[in-house]
């Protein structure tokens, strides 16, 4: 990357403190920039060396009082600080409030329209079939009736997921993804729990083969509609396997998987960062969406390991550093959360999917961990500690309310 001039004293300002916004401060806090985290809760970032982060109010819950907060942070700085998003729980808040902010910060975000319709999982389905991106077939249910008008023409097995992600993981919980059903029954059974939490939510048909078929084309694209950055990657685990994150990733040279990525955010007239995944449909040889996230996406570590610094690229061009295009990346990185990973090996494994040699085997070769560094050891170690302490206590509670074992004359075959 060319060197560029960058006001020294200009903070950046990330919102959203889990990995994704630790691995954004730790890649602008190398390159000298000043880095102000924020977060409703101590997450791993509040350890970094590189960012000095605070708690806000919640943006949901107290949409009021976070943008007010973000305004005086704003005020106390030297000049309006570039402002970085990490997680939803900040994006629809944000946008819908880019007036009142747009004097006090720096911000590339998409157009409120477009944010609108990603949030919106339907939506967006919608945004991709105008644009001409091959899709799963996909299907929305808000209540009952929508339900039994659709019911038949769903082909099982089918994946359902929130309509509005935030939405879904206050009522559904983090660890809930989705709901896999394979049957009408399964079906009714899983809108039951849907609709009494209060949610709506969309099914698609579950593309077959395996999560290596699954791709991520990550972009940043100027004010001015610019493509500086491209980069893809390739999921070798999942966790929970099929549905979920991708715990073990590596960077991958796939032309036309990038080209498809580049080519839905040019006709949606995207702008900032943004992320698209795609699973290859071995059916027909197609790369279909899944879903496009329009902010920093959680291994985006790697591709500042492998030659294309995200943030620092955001964070110049908000300055009017003018950054130049990016056009290389190394391939064959991998970007690895051991603990998730860990988890994602036994259920492989219990499928008979994966060996613990296998499994070894796979964590060869140059790696970037999602929050353990040589240079900022502090949150990798703190996550590490905390997991083991939470793995314990989930265990001997677990020991304490289990049912008593049957008695040996009780036992079957």
């Amino acid at each position: 990357m060319k060197p560029a001039r960058m006001p020294p004293k200009t903070p950046a300002v990330v919102l959203g403190m889990f990995e994704t916004g630790l691995a954004v401060g730790r890649s602008l806090g190398r390159a000298g920039v000043r880095v102000l985290g924020l977060d409703t809760l101590p997450k791993v970032g509040f350890r970094s060396r590189y960012i000095r982060a605070s708690i806000c109010p919640h943006p949901i819950e107290q949409e009021q009082a976070f943008i007010e907060g973000l305004l005086r942070l704003a005020a106390d700085q030297p000049a309006p600080p570039p402002l970085m998003i990490t997680s939803d729980e900040f994006l629809l808040p944000v946008s819908r409030n880019r007036d009142a902010l747009g004097e006090s910060f720096r911000m590339n975000l998409p157009s409120p329209e477009i944010v609108e319709s990603i949030a919106d999982k339907y939506l967006q389905h919608q945004l991709a079939e105008r644009a001409g991106i091959p899709t799963p077939r996909t299907w929305v249910a808000r209540d009952r009736d929508q339900l039994l008008v659709i019911a038949e023409e769903i082909p099982f097995p089918a994946f359902i997921k929130g309509v509005q992600v935030t939405e879904w993981r206050r009522a559904m919980g983090d660890a809930t993804k989705g709901i896999t059903v394979t049957t009408s029954a399964e079906l009714e059974a899983a809108f039951e729990i849907v609709f009494s939490r209060g949610i709506s939510g969309l099914i698609q048909e579950v593309i077959p083969g395996p999560d290596t078929n699954h791709f991520k084309a990550s972009c940043y694209v100027s004010a001015s509609g610019e493509t500086l950055l491209a980069f893809g990657l390739q999921k070798i685990r999942q966790q929970p396997a099929g549905f979920g994150f991708g715990c073990l990733v590596r960077s991958v040279d796939y032309a036309d998987m990038l080209a498809l990525g580049k080519q839905f955010f040019s006709r949606i007239g995207y702008r900032g960062v943004g992320s698209v995944e795609f699973k290859l449909d071995p059916r027909d040889g197609q790369l279909k969406l899944i879903e496009l996230n329009p902010r920093f996406w959680q291994q985006n570590a790697l591709a500042d390991r492998c030659g294309m610094n995200f943030a620092l690229v955001n964070y110049l061009d908000l300055v009017g550093a003018n950054p130049e295009p990016v056009l290389h990346y190394r391939p064959g990185v991998k970007w690895v959360n051991l603990v998730q990973d860990l988890d994602s090996f036994r259920e492989y494994h219990s499928r008979g999917e994966l060996s613990f040699r296998q499994w070894l085997g796979s964590l060869r070769g140059e790696i970037v961990y999602s929050d353990l560094s040589w240079d900022d050891p502090l949150p990798g170690l703190h996550e590490m500690i905390l997991n083991q302490l939470l793995r314990r206590g989930f265990r001997r509670l677990h020991s304490l309310v289990r049912p008593p074992p049957v008695a040996k004359a009780h036992d079957t075959q």
